[in-house]
């Protein structure tokens, strides 16, 4: 015991000695270089650390003790948001605490699938509060008066603004999409005034001229030959064609899901995660981006708060209208989020019997294929449902049913990589299988398949800084955010091809699908159409962006959209009569 002592106290004094804390601190300072990808922005996260160091040093009196604590502290800060960076593409942010954290199925999820990043930051915070603790001890107080210690952390918290980094002080949302692990979550701080505080974008909205408001119909068309929808979110998936790092990925969609339609390049908001953002886009004909870096949790904020989006507009028409999702009902809030715009069914992890959350696709569409029996038996109306699948998402370290194999393996020299290719041609077999029932099942009434890639994959990030650079995520028109859609029917012809623009915008993919299917349409979607011509298939980047603003103030005047205290009432999700019952 007495041996186990006196090299504690060996190792405190060599701790506590000036030129270990330098050295330590030295090392900080280049770990911040690393962990914030810029030198531009060190300063900033180096004042974070003096700051913190000065509140310590004022609380305690301990000098060595406070510097070591800041130094870890905003370590493991940095930890958490390079993980969720590289999970996500989006660093740690407040509203992450606010919002996501009250969240048990997030936690649920995590654990299940990413538990062998989690155990060493939990083992790491323990080893670091008791190396906090035992500094503590061994540290003595330097015996400087409280008000000299107030001037030194004043000081110090004063070099926190003058080192703000400028490109956080324009559009912060790009700046979470950089890398700056270190600093982010401090940045994010900022954002807190907009919990009581309009954002820019509503005010901008309540700037534009008040607009006349959509007329309130839905046109049918012929009732009696309105076709089944189905989409299929194919999770993770991008276009192995577009990087040529891929061996063979020219033709990859199409090599393993053959009876898929042609593959349409489209641009979505978000990468590596937040398959949510993907989706709320797709259904409601919004852009994330342009609620900045509220992109994450719209599907909370907007709860209640959009109409006239896609499922209610089938329904509308007599559509059932259903959604199957891999996760819980609560996870993220999507599930509250999605019957608020008109899905009557949400089937999520319970109620299609998952016992997981990360399972091979088939096991999806053979629960699908369950859903659409009972549907034929008991409800006679036309049936929409989104299908979301998860077998190529991430983590990649391990191989998933590693007996099968694929045809072309392996397809890079990285095993992530790989992996996440492997997986992706299961799952387009999976889809193609998917398209074999269709085709056997469509009968009179037709079907109509639309697939899309919800975001690129982790893996693909050393595929896209080779080709578009390390600053690709801060840029929305990049190859970062570039997946793409299939359109595959079955005894429904097409009124004509979906728009020949490389590539279309996630906000306009549901308004162009109903526009070529001949499917019904309102008078939102029909104006999202007319948008999407005269902006070349861009949303958030349209170069008419007044005209957009315009649409989205249109929205809001026809009680479509409400955004801020002034706008209209929000119209009620109750069937109103469609233009041919008129």
């Amino acid at each position: 015991m007495g041996k186990s002592v006196a090299q504690l106290q060996i190792l405190g004094r060599v701790l506590c000695h000036p030129l270990t804390l330098a050295v330590v601190s030295l090392a900080g300072v280049f770990a911040a270089g690393r962990a914030e990808h810029e030198w531009l922005s060190v300063p900033f996260s180096l004042a974070l650390v003096a700051a913190l160091a000065g509140l310590l040093f004022l609380a305690s009196g301990r000098l060595v003790f406070s510097v070591y604590l800041a130094w870890m502290g905003i370590a493991f800060i940095t930890v958490v948001s390079a993980i969720k960076f590289r999970m996500k593409g989006f660093s740690l942010h407040f509203y992450d605490t606010v919002f996501v954290s009250r969240d048990p199925e997030v936690y649920r999820f995590l654990l299940g699938s990413y538990l062998h990043l989690i155990a060493p930051v939990v083992v790491a915070l323990v080893l670091g509060i008791t190396a906090a603790i035992l500094l503590f001890r061994i540290d003595r107080k330097i015996g400087w008066p409280v008000s000299a210690r107030v001037l030194v952390m004043a000081a110090l918290v004063v070099l926190v603004p003058l080192t703000f980094p400028a490109e956080a002080s324009k559009d912060r949302y790009f700046y979470y999409m950089q890398g700056r692990h270190m600093s982010a979550f401090f940045v994010s701080l900022l954002d807190l005034h907009n919990l009581i505080v309009e954002s820019g974008f509503e005010k901008r909205l309540q700037a534009v001229a008040p607009q006349p408001p959509f007329a309130d119909a839905v046109d049918c068309g012929d009732r009696s030959n309105l076709p089944d929808v189905f989409f299929v979110l194919s999770e993770s998936q991008s276009d192995p064609g577009y990087f040529p790092q891929v061996g063979n990925g020219a033709g990859f969609l199409q090599r393993f899901a053959p009876g898929a339609g042609t593959p349409h390049p489209m641009q979505v908001e978000t990468f590596g995660g937040g398959t949510w953002i993907t989706n709320l886009s797709l259904m409601t004909g919004l852009s994330a981006t342009d609620f900045g870096w509220r992109s994450p949790y719209l599907t909370i904020t907007l709860q209640d708060k959009v109409a006239g989006a896609l499922p209610e507009v089938l329904a509308r028409c007599g559509y059932r209208t259903v959604v199957m999702t891999p996760m819980n009902f609560s996870f993220v809030n999507e599930g509250p989020f999605l019957k608020s715009i008109g899905f009557e069914t949400v089937l999520d992890i319970k109620d299609i019997a998952a016992p997981f959350y990360h399972l091979r696709d088939i096991f999806y569409y053979q629960a699908a294929e369950a859903f659409i029996a009972r549907h034929r038996k008991e409800d006679g109306r036309p049936l929409f449902l989104e299908i979301q699948t998860m077998f190529p998402h991430s983590p990649y370290e391990g191989r998933m049913e590693p007996e099968l194999k694929v045809e072309g393996e392996p397809f890079s020299g990285d095993f992530q990589a790989n992996e996440y290719l492997r997986r992706m041609a299961v799952a387009r077999g999976d889809f193609q299988h998917f398209l074999d029932k269709r085709e056997a099942d469509a009968g009179e009434r037709g079907a109509v398949v639309l697939e899309f890639g919800d975001h690129q994959s982790s893996a693909t990030k050393p595929f896209v800084d080779a080709i578009a650079g390390d600053d690709a995520l801060a840029t929305p028109g990049s190859l970062a955010y570039r997946t793409f859609y299939t359109l595959t029917t079955f005894n429904h012809p097409l009124r004509h091809p979906m728009p020949d623009l490389a590539p279309l915008d996630v906000g306009f993919l549901s308004a162009s699908l109903l526009d070529a299917a001949g499917l019904p349409m309102s008078p939102v979607m029909a104006d999202l159409v007319r948008l999407r011509d005269r902006c070349g298939g861009r949303f958030h980047g349209c170069k008419y962006r007044a005209e957009v603003d315009a649409h989205l103030r249109r929205r809001v005047d026809s009680g479509l959209l409400h955004l801020f205290p002034e706008a209209a009432p929000l119209h009620a999700l109750a069937p109103l009569q469609s233009v041919d019952a008129r």
